[in-house]
């Protein structure tokens, strides 16, 4: 293990373009949070600011009308403030989905590219091998990940609205481990499957194409009527895309109704751990001297 783990170390201390990842996307992920931020808070202050035409209104009327919106609108910050924020910030983050594809891909299918596969994998047992490379790409992942939930947990405290400190609006968020826990199994989809995808392909460039394919059919395949008004309804919870919609949307949406939340979560499980094994037991059987 630890030579496995020292050879890890010398790849990757010699790849800029991984290093160089790995700090832009936790910045990536504050600078998105603060935009949308601000879009937020424009927003509110276009609310707060309406016209209201037609004469003049009565007095209390207005006021009244006007409280109401007011309370309706800053109700939106909360989820801005920490640690709800933490949660808003992990939830579909494109930016750290791309960065596991790309770790995924290029440190699998790039061994193949380089030719280092067969001096490498040839010396050691290539399950372990393999297998250490996916914990690798999942810790540099999750890595990422939570730098950039740290940058979430300061923001927050520098942050205002009419000078209100933002702070003042948080409250509290008693799920919050299982929902962080909840998006960081959403996430080991998108390392699982290009990982299987490049020890089949092992072409970097084949993997990438492959991979976008896999997960267009994906999206075709949950968003299909078919499901809908055919027997099984049900269907499009257990594809990766459905998994997440029917995790992350509330009680009302369709898929809630036909599916319990537990068979997404069985299926982002089977889609995270299925590939994987798969992907090893196909690597230990392959001829890599081709």
């Amino acid at each position: 293990m630890r030579r496995l783990l020292a050879a890890e170390r010398v790849r990757f201390g010699h790849r800029r373009d991984l290093w160089l990842l790995m700090i832009l996307v936790p910045v990536v992920m504050g600078l998105l949070f603060l935009n949308e931020f601000d879009r937020t808070v424009q927003g509110i202050h276009s609310v707060l600011n309406f016209d209201v035409g037609g004469g003049q209104p009565d007095p209390d009327f207005l006021a009244q009308v006007q409280a109401q919106i007011r309370q309706e609108s800053l109700a939106q910050l909360p989820a801005f403030a920490f640690p709800a924020n933490l949660v808003r910030m992990a939830t579909g983050p494109i930016e750290v989905i791309l960065l596991a594809l790309y770790l995924s891909i290029a440190l699998v299918a790039g061994e193949f590219e380089w030719g280092t596969v067969r001096t490498i994998h040839l010396t050691a047992n290539r399950g372990a091998v393999l297998a250490f490379r996916i914990v690798l790409v999942v810790g540099l992942v999750l890595t990422a990940l939570i730098v950039g939930l740290l940058i979430g947990t300061v923001l927050p405290f520098f942050m205002s609205i009419d000078g209100t400190p933002l702070q003042q609006y948080a409250g509290p968020t008693p799920d919050l481990v299982a929902a962080l826990a909840l998006r960081v199994l959403i996430i080991l989809p998108f390392i699982s499957i290009p990982v299987l995808i490049s020890v089949i392909s092992r072409s970097t460039g084949v993997s990438f194409l492959l991979t976008i394919l896999v997960f267009v059919v994906d999206l075709a395949m949950t968003g299909t009527p078919f499901w809908r008004d055919g027997p099984a309804p049900w269907v499009p919870a257990l594809t990766i895309s459905g998994s997440i919609s029917r995790l992350l949307g509330d009680e009302t949406t369709p898929l809630a109704a036909v599916a319990p939340g537990w068979t997404s979560v069985v299926a982002l499980i089977a889609w995270s751990l299925l590939p994987v094994l798969a992907a090893i037991g196909l690597f230990r059987r392959q001829d890599l001297n081709e």
